[in-house]
């Protein structure tokens, strides 16, 4: 894969054609939709989620944008129109775009997530130690996630993965993927070490597996 910088957008130069940044950040995510995580904690509790398509914009950070106009309209509850699926359309057709995203003035919020999220982030075999129970109050925090995989980086950042029990199906989910510099999410919580962690394709085959 060859990256090539052009006009300040991150291009993807793929057998010839060139994509978006963004559209190729949707197009790693989506080869994980309906594949099912699951991790093994050494005090036997078993975090099990399936990667949905409808998080993919709370993932990248992307409502976070609010000069933006479509989001705007994503925010806005009552607009029936302008839900994940249109957004996700709009990207497709490169009318949402990896330019757009880097000129909001919010951009700098999301960075740091917009920047490291890719397949292998979110499938790494590194998230060898997970916060139970996280304790958003310490740090005040809005997480809901209550599950706080995280890796330690070389040189001592951490890359984190929350997921969260949706409270209507108590399904768990990913409710959020960042990149932190300082160990502030960790801190002073309950953490416990992964023993095991597995990929599921949707129809149950195992796509990789590892053991800690």
């Amino acid at each position: 894969m060859l990256l090539i910088f052009v006009r300040s957008i991150f291009l993807v130069k793929i057998g010839g054609i060139t994509m978006d940044d963004l559209l190729q950040k949707y197009n790693d995510y989506i080869r994980l939709k309906n594949c099912r995580a699951e991790y093994l904690l050494s005090n036997g509790i078993i975090i099990d989620f399936t990667y949905k398509e409808e998080n993919f914009i709370h993932l990248l950070g992307l409502h976070k944008l609010t000069d933006i106009q479509l989001i705007q309209l994503f925010n806005d509850k009552s607009n029936k129109k302008v839900q994940t699926k249109y957004i996700i359309s709009r990207i497709k057709k490169n009318k949402f775009t990896d330019a757009m995203v880097k000129a909001s003035v919010f951009y700098p919020d999301i960075e740091s997530r917009y920047e490291s999220f890719s397949y292998d982030n979110l499938t790494t075999l590194t998230y060898t130690d997970v916060v139970i129970n996280f304790n958003p109050a310490l740090i005040k925090s809005k997480i809901k996630s209550d599950y706080l995989l995280f890796e330690q980086k070389s040189n001592n950042e951490y890359n984190h993965l929350g997921i969260a029990e949706d409270s209507n199906t108590k399904n768990r989910y990913i409710e959020t993927f960042f990149h932190q510099t300082t160990d502030m999410y960790i801190k002073g919580q309950t953490i416990v070490k992964v023993k095991s962690f597995t990929l599921y394709s949707p129809d149950n085959q195992i796509i990789v597996t590892d053991s800690f």
